[in-house]
C-alpha cells in the first residue's frame, strides 16, 4: 500500500516520534509512505470559494503546498494525521491542510474506501481530553468516505522525551498493520 501521513507539531517530540514508529513498521511491512510535516509547509487555509477541481491537475484552484499533499492523498490507499492536542483541538498549521480537504468533496475527487488512522497526544492526564479531536477525525473521513482503520491518543505528556517511556511507539507501530 501506499500511504500518506501528515503529522502537525511545532516542535520534535511526541508527534514525531509516533509518527516515525509507524512509518518505520509501515515500511517494513512493504509499504511506500509519503510523508509531509505540516509546520514546513506553506498552506493557506479553505477561502470557501467553491471552485474546486477547475483548474486541471489541481484539487484546489489556490496553488501552494497543498497541491503536493493532495496528489500524494488522491494516489495513497491511506492517509494518518499525527497530531498533537492544542487548546482542545488541532494545530493551526495541520488544521490549515485539514480545511483544504474540502477541495476533495467539492471538486469531486474519490477517496472511499481508502484507510485513514489517527495518532495523537496532548499534556492533560486523560484520553478524554481529546474527544473533539476524535470527533473532528471521524467527521471528517465519513464525510470523505474514507474507512477509519484505529487512533493511538496517548495523554499526559508535557516534555518531548515522555512519550519514550510509555507504550505510546509500539501502539503506532502496531496501527501501520491495519494498513495491510
Amino acid at each position: 500500500m501506499k500511504i500518506t501521513v501528515i503529522t502537525g507539531s511545532p516542535r520534535t517530540g511526541a508527534t514525531e516520534g509516533m509518527a516515525d514508529a509507524f512509518q518505520a513498521a509501515a515500511e517494513k511491512m512493504g509499504n511506500e509512505v509519503v510523508r509531509f510535516n505540516a509546520t514546513k509547509l506553506k498552506v493557506a487555509g479553505c477561502r470557501n470559494c467553491n471552485a474546486c477541481g477547475k483548474v486541471a491537475g489541481r484539487t484546489c484552484v489556490f496553488d501552494d503546498d497543498f497541491t503536493s499533499v493532495a496528489k500524494a492523498i488522491l494516489e495513497a490507499d491511506g492517509i494518518v494525521l499525527a497530531t498533537p492536542l492544542y487548546w482542545y483541538s488541532w494545530p493551526w498549521q495541520i488544521k490549515a491542510t485539514l480545511d483544504r480537504f474540502y477541495s476533495f468533496l467539492v471538486g469531486g475527487f474519490d477517496l472511499k474506501g481508502k484507510k485513514a488512522a489517527l495518532i495523537a497526544s496532548c499534556g492533560e492526564p486523560t484520553v478524554d481530553a481529546m474527544d473533539g479531536l476524535v470527533f473532528s477525525f471521524k467527521k471528517t473521513t465519513g464525510l470523505l468516505g474514507l474507512e477509519d482503520v484505529g487512533h493511538v491518543l496517548i495523554p499526559g505528556l508535557h516534555g518531548t522525551e515522555e512519550y519514550k517511556a510509555t507504550d505510546a511507539c509500539a501502539q503506532a507501530a502496531a496501527l501501520a498493520a491495519k494498513f495491510q
